[in-house]
Protein backbone atom coordinates (compact mmCIF):
# COMPACT_ATOMS: atom_id res chain seq x y z
CA UNK A 1 0.00 0.00 0.00
CA UNK A 2 1.78 2.94 -1.03
CA UNK A 3 0.37 6.49 0.08
CA UNK A 4 1.17 9.33 -2.88
CA UNK A 5 0.87 12.15 -0.18
CA UNK A 6 3.79 10.63 2.08
CA UNK A 7 2.46 11.49 5.30
CA UNK A 8 4.87 10.81 8.24
CA UNK A 9 4.37 7.22 9.23
CA UNK A 10 3.38 7.56 12.67
CA UNK A 11 0.24 9.91 12.15
CA UNK A 12 -3.33 8.88 12.28
CA UNK A 13 -3.41 8.24 8.63
CA UNK A 14 -0.48 5.51 8.72
CA UNK A 15 -2.19 4.17 11.67
CA UNK A 16 -5.37 3.15 9.38
CA UNK A 17 -3.08 2.16 6.90
CA UNK A 18 -1.29 -0.78 9.07
CA UNK A 19 -4.54 -1.70 10.21
CA UNK A 20 -6.28 -2.30 6.91
CA UNK A 21 -2.79 -3.93 5.92
CA UNK A 22 -3.60 -6.45 8.49
CA UNK A 23 -7.09 -7.17 7.15
CA UNK A 24 -6.11 -7.14 3.85
CA UNK A 25 -3.19 -10.35 4.60
CA UNK A 26 -5.69 -12.16 6.82
CA UNK A 27 -8.04 -12.33 3.39
CA UNK A 28 -5.16 -14.33 1.53
CA UNK A 29 -3.60 -15.87 4.59
CA UNK A 30 -3.43 -19.53 2.75
CA UNK A 31 -0.82 -18.03 0.30
CA UNK A 32 1.75 -18.82 2.94
CA UNK A 33 3.19 -20.86 5.69
CA UNK A 34 1.14 -20.53 8.79
CA UNK A 35 3.98 -19.25 11.16
CA UNK A 36 4.38 -16.89 8.01
CA UNK A 37 1.64 -14.86 8.69
CA UNK A 38 1.37 -11.01 8.16
CA UNK A 39 5.56 -10.50 7.64
CA UNK A 40 5.19 -6.57 7.51
CA UNK A 41 7.00 -3.45 7.36
CA UNK A 42 6.21 0.38 6.91
CA UNK A 43 7.59 3.64 6.23
CA UNK A 44 6.96 7.57 5.02
CA UNK A 45 4.45 6.94 2.78
CA UNK A 46 3.96 3.11 2.84
CA UNK A 47 2.86 -0.13 4.12
CA UNK A 48 3.66 -3.77 3.11
CA UNK A 49 3.41 -7.24 3.79
CA UNK A 50 3.48 -10.56 3.07
CA UNK A 51 1.79 -14.19 3.86
CA UNK A 52 5.23 -15.94 2.76
CA UNK A 53 5.58 -19.64 2.05
CA UNK A 54 9.08 -20.11 2.69
CA UNK A 55 10.69 -22.05 -0.14
CA UNK A 56 13.90 -20.39 -0.74
CA UNK A 57 16.44 -19.99 2.34
CA UNK A 58 13.36 -20.43 4.17
CA UNK A 59 15.25 -19.40 7.69
CA UNK A 60 16.71 -15.94 7.06
CA UNK A 61 14.43 -14.45 3.82
CA UNK A 62 11.51 -12.75 5.35
CA UNK A 63 10.15 -9.90 4.29
CA UNK A 64 9.45 -7.03 3.52
CA UNK A 65 13.47 -6.76 3.00
CA UNK A 66 15.13 -3.12 2.77
CA UNK A 67 18.61 -2.34 1.55
CA UNK A 68 21.31 -1.45 5.00
CA UNK A 69 20.09 2.20 4.47
CA UNK A 70 16.34 1.55 4.99
CA UNK A 71 15.71 3.68 2.06
CA UNK A 72 14.38 0.60 -0.30
CA UNK A 73 11.95 -1.85 0.88
CA UNK A 74 11.05 -4.65 -1.71
CA UNK A 75 8.09 -7.63 -1.02
CA UNK A 76 8.47 -10.40 -3.49
CA UNK A 77 5.86 -13.27 -4.56
CA UNK A 78 6.46 -16.32 -7.03
CA UNK A 79 10.57 -17.83 -7.85
CA UNK A 80 13.52 -16.46 -9.77
CA UNK A 81 14.95 -18.91 -11.48
CA UNK A 82 18.55 -18.71 -12.04
CA UNK A 83 19.10 -16.26 -9.78
CA UNK A 84 21.90 -17.53 -8.64
CA UNK A 85 24.04 -16.20 -11.83
CA UNK A 86 22.89 -12.69 -11.47
CA UNK A 87 23.94 -12.96 -7.28
CA UNK A 88 27.37 -13.75 -8.43
CA UNK A 89 27.43 -11.00 -11.29
CA UNK A 90 26.27 -8.54 -8.61
CA UNK A 91 28.96 -10.01 -6.13
CA UNK A 92 31.72 -9.00 -8.61
CA UNK A 93 30.68 -5.55 -8.44
CA UNK A 94 30.51 -5.38 -4.90
CA UNK A 95 27.18 -6.05 -3.54
CA UNK A 96 27.05 -8.14 0.05
CA UNK A 97 24.47 -10.27 0.67
CA UNK A 98 22.55 -10.83 3.75
CA UNK A 99 20.65 -13.47 2.85
CA UNK A 100 20.51 -16.67 0.24
CA UNK A 101 17.42 -15.86 -1.44
CA UNK A 102 16.28 -14.68 -4.70
CA UNK A 103 14.34 -11.90 -3.23
CA UNK A 104 17.43 -10.27 -2.05
CA UNK A 105 19.10 -10.62 -5.91
CA UNK A 106 15.79 -9.04 -7.13
CA UNK A 107 16.58 -5.69 -4.65
CA UNK A 108 20.19 -5.17 -5.38
CA UNK A 109 19.17 -5.89 -8.51
CA UNK A 110 17.35 -2.79 -8.60
CA UNK A 111 20.27 -0.94 -6.42
CA UNK A 112 23.03 -1.35 -9.11
CA UNK A 113 20.75 -1.16 -12.52
CA UNK A 114 17.38 0.03 -11.68
CA UNK A 115 14.71 -0.69 -14.23
CA UNK A 116 16.71 -1.97 -16.74
CA UNK A 117 17.48 -5.30 -14.43
CA UNK A 118 13.90 -6.80 -15.51
CA UNK A 119 15.55 -7.99 -18.36
CA UNK A 120 17.64 -10.09 -16.66
CA UNK A 121 14.69 -12.14 -15.42
CA UNK A 122 13.29 -15.53 -15.69
CA UNK A 123 11.12 -17.06 -13.38
CA UNK A 124 7.11 -16.14 -12.02
CA UNK A 125 7.00 -13.31 -9.56
CA UNK A 126 5.10 -10.45 -8.71
CA UNK A 127 7.03 -7.72 -6.40
CA UNK A 128 6.76 -3.73 -5.01
CA UNK A 129 9.60 -1.50 -4.07
CA UNK A 130 8.85 1.82 -2.49
CA UNK A 131 12.06 4.13 -3.02
CA UNK A 132 11.99 6.43 -0.60
CA UNK A 133 15.23 8.58 -2.14
CA UNK A 134 12.94 9.63 -4.28
CA UNK A 135 9.43 8.58 -3.32
CA UNK A 136 8.63 6.40 -6.16
CA UNK A 137 7.02 2.93 -6.14
CA UNK A 138 7.81 -0.21 -8.67
CA UNK A 139 5.11 -2.75 -9.08
CA UNK A 140 6.28 -5.63 -11.37
CA UNK A 141 4.29 -8.75 -12.80
CA UNK A 142 6.30 -11.55 -14.66
CA UNK A 143 6.83 -12.26 -18.45
CA UNK A 144 3.35 -13.88 -19.22
CA UNK A 145 1.49 -13.58 -15.57
CA UNK A 146 2.49 -16.27 -14.00
CA UNK A 147 1.70 -14.83 -10.50
CA UNK A 148 -1.06 -12.58 -9.69
CA UNK A 149 -0.36 -8.38 -8.88
CA UNK A 150 -3.58 -6.13 -8.55
CA UNK A 151 -4.11 -2.80 -8.08
CA UNK A 152 -6.38 0.25 -7.36
CA UNK A 153 -6.08 3.87 -6.73
CA UNK A 154 -8.06 5.78 -4.09
CA UNK A 155 -7.58 9.11 -2.48
CA UNK A 156 -4.30 9.13 -3.23
CA UNK A 157 -3.50 5.54 -1.79
CA UNK A 158 -2.43 2.71 -4.27
CA UNK A 159 -3.56 -0.80 -2.93
CA UNK A 160 -1.50 -3.99 -4.32
CA UNK A 161 -2.75 -7.53 -3.66
CA UNK A 162 -2.03 -10.22 -4.96
CA UNK A 163 -6.04 -11.19 -5.14
CA UNK A 164 -9.35 -9.34 -5.55
CA UNK A 165 -10.66 -9.88 -2.68
CA UNK A 166 -8.42 -7.80 -0.50
CA UNK A 167 -9.48 -4.70 -2.69
CA UNK A 168 -13.07 -5.53 -2.68
CA UNK A 169 -13.65 -2.98 0.18
CA UNK A 170 -12.83 0.43 -1.79
CA UNK A 171 -15.65 1.07 -4.55
CA UNK A 172 -12.13 1.94 -6.79
CA UNK A 173 -12.16 0.20 -10.05
CA UNK A 174 -9.35 -2.98 -9.71
CA UNK A 175 -6.89 -3.10 -12.38
CA UNK A 176 -4.64 -6.38 -13.18
CA UNK A 177 -1.12 -5.61 -13.56
CA UNK A 178 -0.71 -6.44 -17.26
CA UNK A 179 2.06 -9.50 -17.64
CA UNK A 180 5.16 -8.47 -18.90
CA UNK A 181 4.16 -4.64 -17.46
CA UNK A 182 5.37 -2.92 -14.39
CA UNK A 183 3.74 0.03 -13.15
CA UNK A 184 6.06 2.87 -12.03
CA UNK A 185 4.12 6.25 -10.05
CA UNK A 186 0.67 5.31 -11.80
CA UNK A 187 2.21 4.87 -15.37
CA UNK A 188 1.92 1.05 -16.86
CA UNK A 189 4.58 0.63 -19.24
CA UNK A 190 5.68 -2.78 -21.03
CA UNK A 191 8.82 -4.31 -20.68
CA UNK A 192 8.24 -7.49 -22.09
CA UNK A 193 6.63 -8.82 -25.65
CA UNK A 194 7.00 -12.16 -27.41
CA UNK A 195 8.44 -11.86 -31.31
CA UNK A 196 6.28 -12.74 -33.84
CA UNK A 197 6.53 -16.10 -35.22
CA UNK A 198 9.52 -16.26 -38.09
CA UNK A 199 12.06 -18.96 -37.00
CA UNK A 200 13.23 -20.91 -39.81
CA UNK A 201 14.27 -24.30 -39.00
CA UNK A 202 14.13 -27.87 -40.20
CA UNK A 203 11.97 -30.45 -38.03
CA UNK A 204 14.92 -32.08 -36.20
CA UNK A 205 16.44 -29.19 -35.35
CA UNK A 206 13.62 -27.67 -33.69
CA UNK A 207 12.52 -30.77 -32.15
CA UNK A 208 16.49 -30.69 -30.40
CA UNK A 209 16.25 -27.25 -29.91
CA UNK A 210 13.05 -27.42 -27.90
CA UNK A 211 13.79 -30.41 -26.07
CA UNK A 212 17.43 -28.65 -24.83
CA UNK A 213 15.47 -25.59 -23.71
CA UNK A 214 12.39 -28.06 -21.91
CA UNK A 215 14.90 -29.49 -19.98
CA UNK A 216 17.08 -26.47 -19.06
CA UNK A 217 13.77 -24.96 -17.61
CA UNK A 218 12.32 -28.15 -15.48
CA UNK A 219 16.12 -28.19 -14.67
CA UNK A 220 16.09 -24.29 -12.75
CA UNK A 221 12.39 -25.38 -11.53
CA UNK A 222 13.09 -28.48 -9.55
CA UNK A 223 16.24 -26.66 -8.07
CA UNK A 224 14.85 -26.99 -4.14
CA UNK A 225 15.79 -29.02 -1.43
CA UNK A 226 12.06 -29.52 -1.02
CA UNK A 227 10.00 -32.88 -1.90
CA UNK A 228 8.08 -32.35 -5.03
CA UNK A 229 4.99 -33.32 -6.37
CA UNK A 230 3.86 -33.11 -10.46
CA UNK A 231 -0.32 -33.51 -11.17
CA UNK A 232 0.24 -36.31 -13.81
CA UNK A 233 -2.75 -36.90 -15.81
CA UNK A 234 -1.16 -39.54 -18.16
CA UNK A 235 -0.95 -36.90 -21.06
CA UNK A 236 2.15 -35.56 -22.76
CA UNK A 237 2.71 -32.24 -21.00
CA UNK A 238 2.74 -33.45 -17.47
CA UNK A 239 4.24 -36.78 -18.60
CA UNK A 240 7.33 -34.81 -19.91
CA UNK A 241 7.62 -32.66 -16.83
CA UNK A 242 7.18 -35.79 -14.99
CA UNK A 243 10.33 -37.73 -16.83
CA UNK A 244 12.60 -34.73 -16.78
CA UNK A 245 11.43 -33.72 -13.10
CA UNK A 246 12.99 -37.01 -12.32
CA UNK A 247 15.84 -36.32 -13.97
CA UNK A 248 17.01 -33.53 -12.03
CA UNK A 249 15.12 -34.37 -8.64
CA UNK A 250 15.29 -36.78 -6.25
CA UNK A 251 12.16 -36.84 -4.78
CA UNK A 252 9.48 -37.08 -6.88
CA UNK A 253 5.71 -37.72 -6.62
CA UNK A 254 2.90 -38.12 -9.74
CA UNK A 255 -0.54 -36.59 -8.21
CA UNK A 256 -3.18 -38.19 -10.46
CA UNK A 257 -7.12 -37.19 -9.47
CA UNK A 258 -10.33 -38.98 -10.94
CA UNK A 259 -13.19 -41.36 -10.52
CA UNK A 260 -12.44 -45.13 -10.84
CA UNK A 261 -11.97 -46.79 -14.08
CA UNK A 262 -11.49 -42.80 -16.42
CA UNK A 263 -9.13 -42.73 -18.65
CA UNK A 264 -6.30 -40.50 -17.45
CA UNK A 265 -6.29 -42.66 -14.23
CA UNK A 266 -5.59 -45.76 -16.15
CA UNK A 267 -3.27 -44.32 -18.49
CA UNK A 268 -1.75 -42.24 -15.38
CA UNK A 269 -1.51 -45.51 -13.26
CA UNK A 270 0.40 -47.63 -16.17
CA UNK A 271 3.07 -45.30 -16.38
CA UNK A 272 3.73 -45.20 -13.09
CA UNK A 273 3.91 -48.72 -12.96
CA UNK A 274 5.89 -49.28 -15.86
CA UNK A 275 8.83 -46.78 -14.98
CA UNK A 276 8.58 -47.21 -10.74
CA UNK A 277 7.56 -43.57 -10.14
CA UNK A 278 5.85 -42.73 -6.72
CA UNK A 279 2.00 -42.11 -7.31
CA UNK A 280 -0.89 -41.02 -5.05
CA UNK A 281 -3.71 -41.42 -6.70
CA UNK A 282 -7.29 -39.62 -5.30
CA UNK A 283 -10.40 -41.77 -6.44
CA UNK A 284 -13.56 -39.10 -6.12
CA UNK A 285 -17.22 -38.95 -5.34
CA UNK A 286 -19.90 -36.48 -7.22
CA UNK A 287 -19.75 -34.70 -3.74
CA UNK A 288 -16.03 -33.92 -3.36
CA UNK A 289 -16.58 -32.05 -6.38
CA UNK A 290 -19.97 -30.13 -5.86
CA UNK A 291 -19.55 -29.41 -2.01
CA UNK A 292 -16.48 -27.26 -3.16
CA UNK A 293 -17.84 -25.23 -5.95
CA UNK A 294 -18.68 -21.95 -4.21
CA UNK A 295 -15.06 -21.98 -2.39
CA UNK A 296 -13.62 -22.79 -6.05
CA UNK A 297 -15.52 -19.79 -7.25
CA UNK A 298 -14.41 -17.16 -4.81
CA UNK A 299 -11.02 -18.65 -4.06
CA UNK A 300 -10.16 -18.57 -7.73
CA UNK A 301 -12.12 -15.30 -8.51
CA UNK A 302 -13.00 -17.37 -12.25
CA UNK A 303 -16.76 -17.22 -13.48
CA UNK A 304 -16.59 -19.02 -16.62
CA UNK A 305 -17.49 -22.39 -17.01
CA UNK A 306 -14.64 -24.32 -18.36
CA UNK A 307 -12.30 -22.12 -15.69
CA UNK A 308 -14.18 -23.32 -12.73
CA UNK A 309 -14.47 -27.23 -14.01
CA UNK A 310 -10.62 -26.87 -14.31
CA UNK A 311 -10.38 -24.74 -10.99
CA UNK A 312 -12.32 -28.11 -9.28
CA UNK A 313 -10.07 -30.77 -10.85
CA UNK A 314 -6.55 -29.21 -9.60
CA UNK A 315 -7.95 -27.65 -6.40
CA UNK A 316 -8.56 -31.52 -5.37
CA UNK A 317 -4.72 -32.67 -6.27
CA UNK A 318 -3.32 -30.25 -4.82
CA UNK A 319 -5.21 -30.73 -1.90
CA UNK A 320 -3.74 -33.93 -1.92
CA UNK A 321 -0.40 -32.56 -2.31
CA UNK A 322 -0.65 -30.99 0.41
CA UNK A 323 -1.96 -33.23 2.99
CA UNK A 324 1.29 -35.49 1.73
CA UNK A 325 3.11 -32.36 3.23
CA UNK A 326 4.45 -31.06 0.01
CA UNK A 327 4.36 -27.66 -1.07
CA UNK A 328 5.81 -27.02 -4.23
CA UNK A 329 4.58 -28.23 -7.18
CA UNK A 330 5.55 -28.47 -11.12
CA UNK A 331 3.07 -28.52 -14.05
CA UNK A 332 2.40 -29.34 -17.36
CA UNK A 333 0.10 -25.99 -17.84
CA UNK A 334 1.06 -23.32 -20.88
CA UNK A 335 1.74 -25.95 -23.87
CA UNK A 336 -1.40 -26.22 -25.41
CA UNK A 337 -1.99 -21.90 -25.84
CA UNK A 338 1.68 -21.99 -26.91
CA UNK A 339 1.98 -25.25 -29.20
CA UNK A 340 -1.80 -25.81 -30.70
CA UNK A 341 -2.78 -28.56 -28.48
CA UNK A 342 -6.67 -27.89 -28.82
CA UNK A 343 -8.60 -28.79 -31.19
CA UNK A 344 -9.15 -24.89 -32.09
CA UNK A 345 -6.35 -24.46 -33.74
CA UNK A 346 -6.63 -27.14 -36.91
CA UNK A 347 -10.26 -25.66 -37.83
CA UNK A 348 -9.31 -21.81 -37.00
CA UNK A 349 -8.89 -19.05 -39.75
CA UNK A 350 -6.07 -17.74 -37.91
CA UNK A 351 -4.53 -20.31 -36.08
CA UNK A 352 -1.32 -18.12 -34.96
CA UNK A 353 -3.73 -15.50 -34.41
CA UNK A 354 -5.31 -17.87 -31.87
CA UNK A 355 -1.88 -18.49 -30.19
CA UNK A 356 -1.30 -14.67 -29.70
CA UNK A 357 -5.38 -14.45 -28.44
CA UNK A 358 -4.61 -17.66 -26.07
CA UNK A 359 -1.28 -16.87 -24.39
CA UNK A 360 -2.02 -13.34 -24.30
CA UNK A 361 -5.22 -14.48 -22.01
CA UNK A 362 -3.39 -16.87 -20.11
CA UNK A 363 -3.01 -14.53 -16.98
CA UNK A 364 -6.65 -14.34 -16.72
CA UNK A 365 -7.80 -17.57 -17.52
CA UNK A 366 -5.59 -20.72 -16.77
CA UNK A 367 -2.74 -19.24 -14.98
CA UNK A 368 -5.21 -17.71 -12.78
CA UNK A 369 -6.74 -20.78 -12.42
CA UNK A 370 -3.26 -22.46 -11.41
CA UNK A 371 -2.08 -20.27 -9.20
CA UNK A 372 -5.69 -19.77 -6.98
CA UNK A 373 -6.07 -23.55 -6.83
CA UNK A 374 -2.24 -24.62 -5.44
CA UNK A 375 -2.17 -21.50 -3.21
CA UNK A 376 -5.17 -21.88 -1.45
CA UNK A 377 -3.68 -25.22 -0.55
CA UNK A 378 -0.32 -23.03 0.05
CA UNK A 379 1.30 -25.03 -2.38
CA UNK A 380 3.60 -23.25 -5.25
CA UNK A 381 2.78 -24.05 -8.37
CA UNK A 382 5.75 -23.38 -11.13
CA UNK A 383 5.42 -23.92 -15.50
CA UNK A 384 7.92 -24.78 -16.98
CA UNK A 385 6.40 -24.67 -20.40
CA UNK A 386 6.13 -20.92 -19.64
CA UNK A 387 9.77 -20.41 -18.84
CA UNK A 388 10.50 -17.11 -20.75
CA UNK A 389 13.39 -18.47 -23.27
CA UNK A 390 11.40 -21.73 -23.66
CA UNK A 391 8.08 -19.42 -24.79
CA UNK A 392 9.99 -17.16 -26.71
CA UNK A 393 11.48 -20.04 -28.48
CA UNK A 394 8.32 -21.86 -29.08
CA UNK A 395 6.50 -18.97 -29.96
CA UNK A 396 8.10 -18.28 -32.83
CA UNK A 397 7.96 -21.49 -34.33
CA UNK A 398 5.97 -21.64 -37.19
CA UNK A 399 2.71 -23.52 -37.11
CA UNK A 400 3.70 -26.48 -39.53
CA UNK A 401 5.94 -27.59 -36.70
CA UNK A 402 3.03 -27.34 -34.27
CA UNK A 403 0.55 -28.87 -36.33
CA UNK A 404 1.47 -31.78 -38.69
CA UNK A 405 -0.55 -34.70 -40.19
CA UNK A 406 -3.12 -33.62 -37.95
CA UNK A 407 -1.50 -33.92 -34.93
CA UNK A 408 -1.02 -31.26 -32.42
CA UNK A 409 1.97 -30.05 -30.63
CA UNK A 410 3.74 -32.37 -33.09
CA UNK A 411 7.36 -30.97 -31.94
CA UNK A 412 6.56 -31.73 -28.47
CA UNK A 413 5.96 -35.07 -29.50
CA UNK A 414 8.54 -35.73 -31.44
CA UNK A 415 11.58 -33.98 -28.66
CA UNK A 416 9.89 -36.17 -26.47
CA UNK A 417 9.56 -39.37 -28.82
CA UNK A 418 12.85 -41.01 -27.13
CA UNK A 419 12.03 -40.08 -23.41
CA UNK A 420 8.21 -41.41 -23.25
CA UNK A 421 6.34 -44.73 -24.38
CA UNK A 422 4.25 -44.52 -27.45
CA UNK A 423 1.05 -44.64 -25.45
CA UNK A 424 1.66 -41.33 -24.63
CA UNK A 425 3.38 -39.57 -26.92
CA UNK A 426 1.04 -40.59 -29.58
CA UNK A 427 -1.48 -39.95 -26.82
CA UNK A 428 -4.88 -38.32 -28.47
CA UNK A 429 -5.43 -34.79 -26.76
CA UNK A 430 -8.04 -34.97 -23.71
CA UNK A 431 -8.95 -32.44 -21.41
CA UNK A 432 -8.39 -32.94 -18.10
CA UNK A 433 -12.39 -32.36 -17.09
CA UNK A 434 -12.69 -35.33 -19.29
CA UNK A 435 -10.09 -37.73 -18.62
CA UNK A 436 -10.93 -37.58 -15.02
CA UNK A 437 -14.55 -37.94 -15.52
CA UNK A 438 -14.74 -34.74 -13.61
CA UNK A 439 -16.85 -32.62 -16.06
CA UNK A 440 -20.13 -34.14 -16.31
CA UNK A 441 -20.52 -34.20 -12.45
CA UNK A 442 -19.89 -30.51 -12.13
CA UNK A 443 -22.21 -29.33 -14.96
CA UNK A 444 -24.93 -31.58 -14.08
CA UNK A 445 -25.23 -29.84 -10.84
CA UNK A 446 -24.87 -26.77 -12.29
CA UNK A 447 -27.87 -26.99 -14.84
CA UNK A 448 -30.16 -28.22 -12.03
CA UNK A 449 -30.12 -24.46 -11.00
CA UNK A 450 -32.68 -23.33 -12.99
CA UNK A 451 -33.91 -19.98 -10.60
CA UNK A 452 -30.74 -18.05 -10.74
CA UNK A 453 -31.26 -14.32 -11.84
CA UNK A 454 -29.52 -14.55 -15.31
CA UNK A 455 -29.69 -11.26 -16.33
CA UNK A 456 -25.65 -10.12 -16.10
CA UNK A 457 -25.33 -13.64 -17.64
CA UNK A 458 -27.37 -12.42 -20.75
CA UNK A 459 -25.54 -9.37 -20.74
CA UNK A 460 -21.83 -11.14 -21.15
CA UNK A 461 -23.50 -13.32 -23.90
CA UNK A 462 -23.26 -16.43 -21.60
CA UNK A 463 -26.88 -18.09 -22.27
CA UNK A 464 -26.29 -21.74 -20.38
CA UNK A 465 -27.60 -22.71 -17.58
CA UNK A 466 -24.70 -23.53 -15.36
CA UNK A 467 -23.02 -20.16 -17.02
CA UNK A 468 -25.51 -18.15 -15.33
CA UNK A 469 -24.87 -20.03 -12.09
CA UNK A 470 -21.75 -19.84 -11.87
CA UNK A 471 -21.69 -16.38 -12.49
CA UNK A 472 -24.01 -15.69 -10.15
CA UNK A 473 -22.45 -17.55 -7.52
CA UNK A 474 -19.35 -15.05 -8.24
CA UNK A 475 -21.45 -11.90 -7.93
CA UNK A 476 -22.80 -13.37 -4.19
CA UNK A 477 -19.33 -13.58 -3.24
CA UNK A 478 -18.81 -9.86 -3.47
CA UNK A 479 -17.20 -9.16 -7.09
CA UNK A 480 -18.11 -6.70 -8.99
CA UNK A 481 -20.08 -7.37 -12.40
CA UNK A 482 -17.78 -8.46 -14.89
CA UNK A 483 -17.39 -5.89 -17.97
CA UNK A 484 -16.71 -8.83 -20.31
CA UNK A 485 -16.42 -12.32 -20.26
CA UNK A 486 -12.53 -14.14 -20.08
CA UNK A 487 -13.30 -17.00 -22.61
CA UNK A 488 -15.17 -16.71 -25.94
CA UNK A 489 -16.47 -18.20 -28.60
CA UNK A 490 -14.44 -19.78 -31.81
CA UNK A 491 -11.12 -18.72 -30.14
CA UNK A 492 -12.11 -20.51 -26.51
CA UNK A 493 -14.44 -23.01 -27.38
CA UNK A 494 -17.00 -24.70 -30.27
CA UNK A 495 -19.55 -21.84 -30.48
CA UNK A 496 -22.50 -24.34 -29.76
CA UNK A 497 -20.53 -25.51 -26.77
CA UNK A 498 -17.09 -25.05 -24.22
CA UNK A 499 -16.81 -29.30 -24.95
CA UNK A 500 -16.65 -30.58 -28.48
CA UNK A 501 -13.49 -32.22 -29.53
CA UNK A 502 -12.36 -33.64 -32.71
CA UNK A 503 -9.66 -35.81 -31.44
Amino acid sequence: MVDRELVPQNDDRATARDNELTRMLEMIRHRGDADHFGERGSGAGFSMGTNRLAIVDRTHAAQPLSDEAGQVWLVFSGELYGFRDIRQELEQLGHTFRTDSDTEVVLRSYLEWGIPFLRKLNGMFAFVICDSRDGSFLAVRDHVGIKPLYYQLQDGVYRFASEQKCLLNHPALIRPVPPGTYVQNGEEVRYFELDEPQVSTTSSAASRRYRELFEAAVRKQVDTDLPLAVPFSGGIDSAAVLQAARRYHHDVTAFTVGFEGAADVEVARRYCEDFGVKQHIVYLKPSDLIDIIPRIVHGAELFEVVDIIDACTQFLVYQAVRRRGIKVAICGDGADEVLAGYDLFKTHADPVGLMKYRVGNLHRTDLQRVDRSSMLNSVEARVPFLDRHLLEFAYSLPMDLKIRDGVEKWVLREAMRDRLPAYIVDRPKIRMPDGSGIKNVVIDHARQHVDVDDRVARGLGITSTEGAYFLDIFLKAGFPPPTERFKRPVDDYAPNGYFEFIS
